[in-house]
């Protein structure tokens, strides 16, 4: 198993609450096999222009394990979920 962290933009423009999209993210990460060590909260960010009608976003860290086939499945189902805005996945 590699360690990787993954940057995840999240949309807060629903009702639903940080911690639950937090939540529901981490818990997609972990249904695709990742090992979940650390998330960390960078704090709400404005965009340089603006990308899909949103100017800021809620910047998060996770710190992960798993094997590399895991990525693929986790950008994804990342990617249609409406409350992820952008990912980005690296080598710890």
């Amino acid at each position: 198993m590699r360690k990787y962290e993954a940057l995840i933009t999240l949309n807060t423009k629903g009702s639903a609450t940080l911690e639950e999209l937090t939540e529901a993210v981490a818990g997609k990460l972990t249904a695709a096999g990742a090992k979940i060590t650390e998330t960390r909260n960078l704090g709400r960010r404005e965009f340089a222009y603006e990308s899909k009608h949103s100017k800021a976003g809620q910047y998060m860290i996770f710190a992960f394990e798993a094997e590399p086939s895991v990525i693929r499945e986790a950008r994804e189902t990342l990617a249609i979920d409406d409350t992820v805005h952008y990912q980005y996945y690296r080598l710890a």
